[in-house]
């Protein structure tokens, strides 16, 4: 799909400036892994996983124009209704964009704890199944992880996450 090369060249684009921009952060202290540890490895992860994307785009075009001159060719459909149908298919993936860039926003005037549990019981609400019942599961499984990295950060990596203007 055009959509999913697109995407993916972003996201490799994306994850080799702000992997550039760790560069800049100051080297570690005391033995620990320093503060661009964990984000080149998140922006390192994420340039691979945006570079399968981009891979399986091309691979399932190619595939697709295969099975079309084998077929004969499909009939076209007008930029609308391929922008309406992009749309409806993608709008997990836009709504997810809002949510994290509303988390980043919402971590400067709350801090990191506040932020993330709110965060994190509304993304696994959104993306999970919906039900009544998972919610004590969802809030659960949102303090475990929120406390877990935390710790990690404060004890192992000795790194102060935000505090907010508000908490």
């Amino acid at each position: 799909m055009k959509e999913d090369k697109i995407i993916g060249l972003i996201l490799v684009g994306f994850s080799v400036f702000m992997y550039s921009q760790t560069l800049a952060y100051p080297p570690a202290m005391f033995g620990t892994f320093g503060a661009g540890f964990f984000p080149k490895i998140l922006f390192t992860l994420l340039a691979v996983a945006g570079a399968v994307l981009t891979i399986g785009g091309f691979i399932r075009d190619r595939k697709r124009d295969r099975e079309s001159a084998q077929k004969g060719k499909l009939p076209e459909i007008g930029f609308g209704d391929q922008f309406k149908t992009s749309l409806h298919d993608h709008s997990q993936v836009i709504l997810s964009f809002f949510l994290v860039f509303g988390y980043f926003v919402a971590m400067d005037y709350l801090g990191y704890m506040i932020a993330t549990l709110i965060f994190m019981v509304t993304f696994l609400w959104f993306l999970g199944p919906q039900r009544r019942k998972e919610i004590p599961l969802i809030i659960m499984i949102s303090c475990g992880m929120t406390f877990s990295v935390y710790l990690v950060f404060l004890k192992l990596l000795q790194i102060f996450l935000p505090e907010g203007v508000l908490f």
